[in-house]
């Protein structure tokens, strides 16, 4: 669809909706991660980098079937969907992520230091039909071990379909950084 013209008055869909990416700064980025999905250029001009597996390297994720020899690394752990996002003018950005359980994880090559990690979700299977889903989808997030986010609700904080961002800051005594879900209360994390 992304040769298509837009709709007529497309442009209302935003009206009201907080946009959490509209203030467009730089911000001094290591890595931006389209995560489940291709390169990608933001409102601003900016790139996401496309999903990768984890070599050792820059960075990338890792997930259960990388145990598998033979077995594509990201092998139900990848998914899209093309419903609208709200609270995002980057529908692409949103529309991809990728799930899974205490073996999902994003590594990245870091100096030691302290960091704003940035993470968005969107919730994209629970409660689009007006379905109260609270609870459906929790899950820990932690970065180098340590607990960020503890029983994490997406659809409780912005129901489905929004964005959500959530910033932490971290500290790291060591070369690298590890995004991972140590504990999946209920079904399987997403970002």
């Amino acid at each position: 669809y992304e040769n298509l013209p837009m709709p007529e008055n497309a442009e209302k869909l935003m009206d009201g909706q907080e946009c959490m990416d509209a203030n467009g700064l730089d911000g001094g980025y290591l890595y931006r991660v389209n995560c489940g999905g291709e390169d990608y250029l933001d409102q601003y001009g900016r790139l996401w980098k496309k999903d990768q597996p984890w070599d050792g390297r820059g960075f990338g994720f890792s997930s259960w079937a990388m145990e598998y020899p033979g077995l594509a690394g990201d092998f139900g752990s990848r998914g899209r969907i093309c419903d609208r996002i709200l609270n995002t003018k980057d529908q692409e950005l949103f529309q991809s992520y990728r799930y899974g359980r205490e073996k999902l994880s994003y590594s990245f090559e870091v100096e030691p230091g302290t960091y704003e990690v940035e993470l968005y979700f969107t919730e994209p299977w629970y409660g689009r039909g007006g379905l109260d889903c609270a609870r459906w989808r929790l899950f820990d997030v932690a970065v180098n071990q340590k607990t960020v986010l503890s029983r994490f609700d997406i659809w409780k904080e912005a129901g489905a379909c929004r964005g959500l961002k959530k910033t932490v800051s971290v500290q790291t005594d060591q070369r690298g950084l590890t995004v991972h879900f140590p504990k999946v209360w209920s079904y399987q994390a997403v970002i």
